[in-house]
């Protein structure tokens, strides 16, 4: 018999092995080819201790109308605008994580300012900006600007 990874089929003779379901003939060169190969076996071992976990598993019971509540769900979802079913929904965890940084940043920047000396600028300073950095700054904010505001202001 050919290792069942070696096979095309492998995963289907295991299954039908372990179900029970696999012909005599097949079932008994499968146990020949066991005695001869440990990978084989382990993957029948693993397989069967699958089978032992689900058999002991009891699924919970969903209640009489759990039907009745997930089609009234669906059919009061698909009643909403197309518009908050794209955008209000990821609108929101995004707002709510905004909210927190720019309260991080507030209270964050006053105890950053009193490490921070301030020295006087010079007025050569101010003039030694560089536009192409500028530039550049300006071209990476366009471009994290979100779309739909982007589609806005066109």
């Amino acid at each position: 018999m050919i290792c069942l990874k070696d096979s095309r089929q492998g995963v289907e003779i295991l299954t039908d092995y372990c179900a029970g379901a696999l012909d005599a003939i097949r079932a008994a060169e499968l146990e020949s080819h066991l005695h001869e190969c440990a990978a084989c076996r382990n993957e029948v071992e693993a397989q069967h201790k699958v089978w032992e976990a689900l058999d002991a598993w009891t699924p919970v019971e969903a209640s009489a109308n759990f039907d009745a509540k997930l089609y009234a769900r669906i059919a009061a979802e698909e009643r909403q605008p197309w518009w908050h079913r794209l955008f209000w929904k990821p609108a929101v965890p995004l707002a709510a994580a905004a909210a927190v940084l720019m309260v991080a940043l507030v209270l964050w920047i006053p105890g950053s300012n009193s490490r921070i000396q301030s020295a006087p600028v010079s007025p050569s300073a101010v003039e030694k900006i560089d536009l192409q950095q500028v530039e550049q700054a300006l071209d990476d904010m366009d471009m994290l600007t979100p779309v739909s505001q982007t589609a806005r202001a066109l």
